[in-house]
């Protein structure tokens, strides 16, 4: 079985759980079932929404705490994360402001959640990456606000503020590094199981800009993730978790509940097979 397969790679063992927005739901259906089997991690290593999936997941691993992730996904309300203002968004077109919507409603909804922790006292050793705005690098974050990190690896480009720390402009860790299996290497890690969310759905080509953007990008993102787990580091095992396609859109808020059901059931399944 699958879950034998799992049991058997090479330790160190990390989670890589890349981003998705509103799809990292489906993480945490995947996380219950591996938890459920018995399968625990010497490391997360979280990239945007897949940062607090990482995050949550390193101070609560157990089924309870598995619980308390899908809940949260549950009852968040699209109001919890971001509101559009109309004088931002003027601001922003007159390129006084560098994102068209703020991250404060953001920051107080992980702050509920986490609080003040900082990444260097998780339980399970967690990393989270970002992308520094001016390089071009993936940026690794091991130490400081668990918050900020989480922050400053989910600002997506246009639409949230980038987030400095320590002299380092960052944005979202997924514009470089959305399945960073070098880092986890560098890192000293010698198997790494890949949470990814599913690919989207063919559907037909969007008309609002956003949406392009939006559907665009993460095309791209999906193919260089892919490219990633095709061609690992040299001497690091990897093993994607799979799943089917899904229609769920980055910023479709509210449809938690049915993407974690699929997952912890399709991650069940896959365990079982051969």
């Amino acid at each position: 079985m699958q879950i034998d397969r799992l049991q058997s790679l090479p330790r160190p063992l990390a989670y890589v759980l890349p981003g998705g927005g509103a799809l990292a739901a489906y993480q945490a259906g995947v996380l219950d079932a591996l938890t459920a089997a018995g399968l625990q991690p010497d490391r997360l290593i979280g990239v945007s929404a897949g940062a607090m999936n990482a995050a949550l997941y390193a101070w609560s691993s157990d089924a309870d705490g598995v619980r308390r992730i899908e809940r949260i996904w549950a009852d968040v309300k699209r109001r919890d994360l971001l509101r559009v203002h109309p004088g931002r968004l003027a601001l922003a077109l007159a390129g006084k402001r560098t994102s068209f919507l703020d991250n404060r409603h953001g920051i107080g909804f992980l702050r509920r959640h986490l609080g003040a922790r900082l990444i260097e006292h998780a339980p399970i050793p967690l990393t989270i990456i970002a992308t520094d705005l001016a390089t071009g690098r993936p940026f690794v974050l091991e130490s400081g606000d668990v918050v900020t990190a989480i922050v400053a690896s989910s600002a997506f480009p246009g639409l949230f503020p980038p987030v400095e720390i320590d002299g380092h402009i960052l944005i979202d860790g997924g514009v470089v590094a959305d399945v960073p299996l070098d880092v986890a290497a560098e890192l000293g890690v010698a198997s790494v199981i890949v949470i990814t969310v599913p690919p989207l759905a063919p559907a037909p080509v969007p008309q609002h800009p956003v949406s392009v953007v939006l559907r665009s990008s993460t095309w791209g993102v999906e193919a260089h993730g892919r490219t990633m787990v095709a061609r690992p580091p040299d001497g690091l095992q990897v093993i994607e978790i799979p799943s089917q396609p899904s229609s769920v859109t980055t910023f479709a808020v509210g449809t938690a509940a049915t993407t974690i059901d699929e997952a912890r059931r399709f991650t069940e399944a896959w365990l079982r097979s051969d």
